[in-house]
């Protein structure tokens, strides 16, 4: 190794070791003044006429905005406030937010994405619990949609029995999204029908394989190309006929188990096994990409699979998008029919698959507002309006309607010149969606009450006989990472499932191996976070007796 290779490693792991020990410090610092942030939020006064400057850090999706949009205005005027936003990539949220934050420069506000996430934040100290009673005081109405919609993410803002910061959902979330056909491919192997349960989407994909259905004498197409790099939907339909959700927590007999160690999830790797044997599943399934071109998208469009798995959204269908699946598959595939197929069902009748849950993200306030709590309080305010004022929601949101963006009931909601430039559209923080969190300063879904108005009938009805709500699989908690040693397993975990699940489908391991990649995943952490997961289900029942919740969810 030369001398200056040995300089630059040598500086990779003080910089590396810099960071590790301004972590450290900045906690230690917290953690020595918890005494001193005590709060008493009974006398904590937000004086309306006072204006208050709030640093945020909100999702991390508008890189090349500039403060003062018409947006912030419109939010600052409204609530007497001056909003110092900070706006990042996602790729900076992920690599320089916590340099930042173990440096001290820590927002007032922050969003925190996953739960693992908000767990690291208020270890480190950065994050000042908000006590349930402060939510529901200065929010009622927002916690009580937060209740109704979603449950569970009261669960992403927990760590060791305290609340930090407000959750939020996005009923956009909820909806499962199902396969989609080559209905010209059904007809030329003689189907005239898309497949209804898993029997008959064998058939299907079997003839794909064998009896040529794009008719060039060439034995060149597969029945489907699924993504096994995608751990939250890889054979998502086939999973959820048997109702198993093989990357999340679920309740069976009362006990939380994880899905993916179940024994039905080996009974559907072994018929997994079979479609891959007899050919009905392309090899390069195995080497998929999540981002960057997918090689199962790919694989479709280019005419070379006839099934698609979490394809069969509104949008892939959206004619007035020219980048959406049936607009490619026409340029590229011309005479190709491109239709919607239901969720199969299973041996018992069960049909659906993964959705991340309702539940969204977290929003954090950092430990140094305890020094001016009724920054709490008027986000919290704002947090409310935002939940019950269907014009502002609407105008922090997307911005102003005839200037911004302009919506019909057939082609739905559409950006207005020079907005429908994505680029410019995200410069003024304009977003044209009502029932997902995806807004900087409206970062909460809305009701379906509102979010229906601004949806094309077609979606409504789309969704209403493809994607019901019911169809929906989440798993007990949503996201997988509520238990708080995740941090140290999770990550391992889930690519041993995703490597031995593989395996076995390809073959390269029997089937049996699945009883020795359940013990191996329970010695290298999994016992760990199951036991932390049924601790985790009993805290849920006293959060939601707190805040409220009458509603439960099931397992599934």
């Amino acid at each position: 190794m030369t001398r200056r290779k040995v300089l630059a490693l040598l500086a990779f792991f003080a910089g590396i070791s810099t960071v590790y020990a301004l972590a450290e410090r900045q906690a230690q610092r917290m953690q020595a003044t918890e005494a001193e942030l005590s709060i008493d939020w009974d006398a904590v006064v937000d004086d309306p006429e006072e204006r208050l400057e709030i640093s945020w850090m909100s999702i991390p999706r508008f890189p090349t905005a500039r403060e003062g949009t018409w947006i912030e205005k419109r939010l600052e005027a409204r609530f007497n406030v001056d909003f110092k936003p900070l706006f990042t990539s996602h790729f900076a949220y992920m690599r320089r937010r916590p340099l930042v934050f173990a440096g001290g420069n820590v927002p007032d506000l922050f969003y925190a994405g996953d739960p693992v996430v908000v767990q690291k934040d208020a270890h480190h100290g950065y994050a000042l619990p908000i006590p349930y009673e402060v939510i529901q005081k200065h929010a009622p109405n927002y916690v009580r949609y937060l209740n109704e919609y979603a449950p569970s993410a009261w669960l992403y803002a927990y760590w060791k029995g305290a609340n930090y910061g407000i959750p939020t959902w996005g009923s956009s979330l909820g909806y499962p999204v199902p396969g989609i056909w080559r209905m010209d491919w059904l007809r030329n192997v003689g189907i005239d029908k898309v497949p209804e349960n898993l029997d008959e989407m064998y058939t299907a994909l079997w003839k794909f394989r064998h009896e040529d259905p794009d008719g060039n004498g060439i034995q060149d197409t597969y029945g489907m190309c699924p993504n096994a790099q995608a751990w939250f939907n890889v054979f998502g339909a086939v999973f959820g006929a048997y109702g198993i959700v093989p990357h999340g927590w679920m309740l069976r007999d009362g006990e939380v188990v994880w899905g993916g160690t179940r024994p039905e999830a080996k009974e559907i790797l072994g018929l997994l096994r079979k479609w891959y044997a007899d050919g009905l599943i392309d090899p390069d399934f195995a080497i998929g990409q999540i981002k960057s071109s997918p090689i199962p998208y790919q694989k479709f469009v280019s005419g070379k699979t006839g099934y698609l798995f979490s394809h069969g959204g509104y949008s892939s269908f959206d004619q007035y998008n020219k980048a959406s699946l049936v607009s490619v598959i026409a340029e590229l595939q011309p005479g190709a029919e491109v239709v919607v197929g239901p969720f199969p069902t299973g041996p018992e009748g069960i049909r659906g698959a993964r959705v991340w849950s309702t539940a969204a993200h977290v929003f954090v306030f950092g430990k140094q507002v305890a020094a001016a709590p009724e920054k709490v309080v008027r986000m919290l305010k704002i947090f409310e309006a935002l939940a019950v004022e269907e014009k502002l929601f609407v105008e922090v949101r997307m911005g102003q309607r005839g200037v911004h963006w302009e919506f019909d009931a057939e082609r739905g909601l559409y950006y207005l010149p020079p907005y429908d430039d994505r680029n410019v559209a995200n410069k003024h923080l304009i977003v044209l969606n009502v029932d997902g969190p995806g807004g900087f300063f409206a970062p909460c879904g809305v009701r379906p009450a509102i979010a229906d108005k601004y949806l094309p009938t077609a979606m409504l009805r789309h969704r209403e006989r493809y994607q019901r709500t019911e169809w929906a699989q989440a798993g007990l908690f949503g996201k997988p990472d509520v238990v708080p040693s995740s941090i140290k397993h999770l990550r391992d975990l889930r690519n041993l499932q995703m490597t031995v699940y593989a395996e076995i489908v390809r073959g390269e391991r029997d089937l049996d191996y699945f009883d020795d990649f359940v013990a191996e995943w329970t010695e290298r952490g999994g016992a760990e976070m199951t036991q932390e997961a049924r601790e985790i289900y009993k805290v849920r029942e006293e959060i939601y007796r707190k805040v409220g919740v009458v509603q439960r969810f099931t397992g599934r």
